[in-house]
């Protein structure tokens, strides 16, 4: 775990590191929380193994150093992320460090103080950027929706 980024000694907002073991918390963290725990393994892993390589992530941590919540995302450019938010194309990262977009591809918490904070977290990190997300509610009926927001630095 890096730097807590949060303030607050009872959940702290990191970024993790790239290790086997942060790896696995994030895996197992999500496997159990929906919509995650219905997704296809190899696909997902990778998802959540490059943000880990990249430092694209935040996580919740409790006090007892357990997760409470995680989001990632890539760098993409705002073309591409605009077609994605119109269910017109892929999503597609962008890695030459010439991106001007970010996409939060995975967000999920089951402590309700962590919502927001890692959402404010990865939207910090992103200052002048507009970030793209798609906003899912789990166990209900209402339909995702993706939309986005710029970050005035």
């Amino acid at each position: 775990m890096e730097d807590d980024v949060s303030g607050d000694q009872e959940l702290q907002i990191v970024g993790l590191a790239n290790t086997y073991e942060a790896f696995g918390m994030v895996m197992n963290y999500l496997s159990g929380t929906l919509p995650f725990s219905h997704f296809e393994l190899g696909q997902f892993a990778a998802i959540v193994r490059d943000q880990l390589v990249h430092g694209h992530n935040l996580a919740a941590i409790t006090e007892a150093n357990e997760l409470a919540g995680y989001v990632g995302w890539i760098h993409t450019s705002r073309a591409n992320a605009e077609l994605w938010s119109n269910d017109m194309g892929p999503l597609r990262a962008v890695t030459d460090g010439s991106h001007d977009a970010a996409a939060l591809t995975v967000v999920a918490a089951t402590d309700q103080r962590a919502t927001l904070r890692l959402i404010r977290g990865a939207r910090t990190l992103h200052q002048g950027v507009r970030v793209f997300f798609q906003r899912g509610y789990a166990g209900s009926v209402r339909a995702p929706r993706k939309a986005s927001v710029l970050n005035f630095g």
